[in-house]
């Protein structure tokens, strides 16, 4: 009897040992998960890399879509007075104008926002666009489309006020300005000038009534060809005002 209960306790062990597992099945299943979470992780980066970069481009163009638009309304307000051009006027207080080349626009606007309470100064102001080397947060020099804006108008429509950067890695800002009077006159209908200074005598007292603007950025996608952003800001004050 003590014989067949040694034999049974004995089964009962060996059936224990065989229900566990080996040394090389635990690392075989330790290995097998290690590789299912490499495989998630991995994946996991991928997605939040790719997520990160589409923000970033997301982003990338919004800004330039806001620059552009911020052009196109400043544009849009521009206007030239008679305001001094009489000889008994002894003191001229301010001057409007609008001076444009190929890379750069100076200009008197009527579209000027109060970012202060009691500012003493109209909606007038003297706005400028142009590009401008500059140092970003880290410290690397960068070529930025920057804009230039004093209020009020003082006598030199050009110069002063606040500089701030509008866009970043800007690789060319080119503007052409559209002649009405030149349009009549030629066979093509074209009508494009490089350059437009109210103080010349074929521009003497009018505005453009339309500037073309191309801004070309480097590619936010990441390829070597940049891309061009072009559009037009319509003039609506075109005629000199007399006040």
């Amino acid at each position: 009897m003590r014989v067949l209960t040694e034999k049974i306790e004995e089964n009962s062990i060996l059936r224990c040992v065989r229900r566990g597992m080996t040394l090389i099945e635990v690392m075989l299943a330790v290995g097998i998960l290690a590789a299912v979470m490499a495989a998630g992780w991995g994946s996991y980066i991928a997605a939040t890399t790719n997520q990160q970069r589409m923000q970033e481009i997301n982003d990338r163009l919004h800004g330039v879509e806001q620059a552009v638009n911020r052009i196109v309304r400043d544009m849009s307000t521009a206007f030239i007075t008679a305001h001094g051009d009489d000889d008994s006027q002894t003191e001229i207080r301010y001057q409007t104008g609008f001076l444009g080349t190929s890379d750069r626009v100076d200009f008197t606007s009527m579209g000027y926002v109060r970012m202060f309470r009691n500012e003493k100064v109209g909606d007038q102001s003297e706005i400028s666009y142009y590009l401008k080397d500059m140092r970003n947060s880290d410290g690397d020099l960068a070529t930025y489309l920057v804009r230039r804006e004093q209020a009020p108008i003082n006598d030199d429509f050009t110069r002063g006020g606040t500089i701030l950067p509008l866009l970043d890695h800007v690789l060319s800002f080119k503007l052409s300005y559209w002649d009405d009077a030149k349009a009549e006159l030629t066979i093509s209908d074209d009508g494009w000038v490089d350059e437009w200074d109210t103080e010349h005598t074929d521009y003497k007292n009018r505005l453009p009534s339309r500037v073309k603007i191309e801004i070309e950025i480097e590619d936010p996608l990441g390829s070597d060809k940049p891309m061009l952003i072009s559009t037009q800001a319509q003039i609506h004050l075109t005629e000199v005002l007399n006040f």
